[in-house]
């Protein structure tokens, strides 16, 4: 895997070029096409998939057999990080949304790798940290009574993780990630752009005032 790819990932941008150069040589890059499962709930976890083109959805099934969209995983973020060290299970399915590109850090390799490069054991752990910190907010979320709470607090929740107020999700996407109908996300949508805290836009959802939404569904 070429180096200047990696280099665009968040989890890689601030390694030092021999770092960096290292885990370029033991990532594997794979095609992938729309609809293709990459791996499923429960599988035995092989590594850390980074996403260089496309998208993947993460969709966890519970116990009545319903799907929910956890999330779409777009190019520059990476999944599945909760399998790097211990091996476990991926706990959620990976499904690509799109054509595209994909790559795998596999276990053995990037404990091998840790071992004669100790310093990258503590950029992971960081990354990992923000990553655990963000899931807790995720799950926050899903504890959520109230569906307009919940469509709220999920807005509030991809502009956090994307670093942007513009939010590029259709409304199924968005009431799949929600756990609600995609005929109540139409109605809390529609009510919001009413009151001036949204501005909605084709597969696009732009938070114009962030405060007033916040109100509805405080995150921390």
């Amino acid at each position: 895997m070429e180096a200047s790819l990696l280099r665009k990932l968040p989890l890689f941008s601030s390694l030092a070029a021999e770092d960096l150069q290292s885990v370029a040589a033991i990532v594997r890059a794979r095609r992938m096409e729309k609809g293709e499962v990459l791996f499923t709930e429960g599988e035995l976890g092989l590594g850390l998939w980074l996403v260089y083109k496309g998208e993947v959805k993460l969709v966890k099934t519970d116990y009545a057999g319903r799907e929910q969209l956890l999330k779409t995983v777009v190019p520059q973020e990476f999944f599945a990080e909760v399998v790097l060290f211990d091996g476990g299970s991926y706990p959620a399915t990976a499904i690509a949304g799109s054509d595209g590109e994909v790559g795998i850090l596999y276990n053995a390799d990037a404990c091998q790798l840790l071992q004669t490069h100790p310093s990258l054991a503590w950029h992971f752990l960081k990354v990992l940290s923000a990553r655990l910190r963000r899931a807790q907010g995720r799950i926050q979320i899903l504890c959520q009574g109230d569906a307009g709470v919940k469509i709220a607090a999920t807005l509030l929740y991809l502009a956090h993780e994307k670093g942007t107020e513009i939010i590029a999700i259709g409304q199924q996407d968005l009431a799949d990630m929600a756990g609600v109908a995609r005929e109540t996300v139409t109605r809390a949508l529609a009510t919001f752009s009413r009151q001036g805290l949204i501005v909605l836009g084709r597969k696009k959802i732009t938070i114009v005032d962030k405060e007033r939404l916040m109100a509805l569904a405080p995150q921390g």
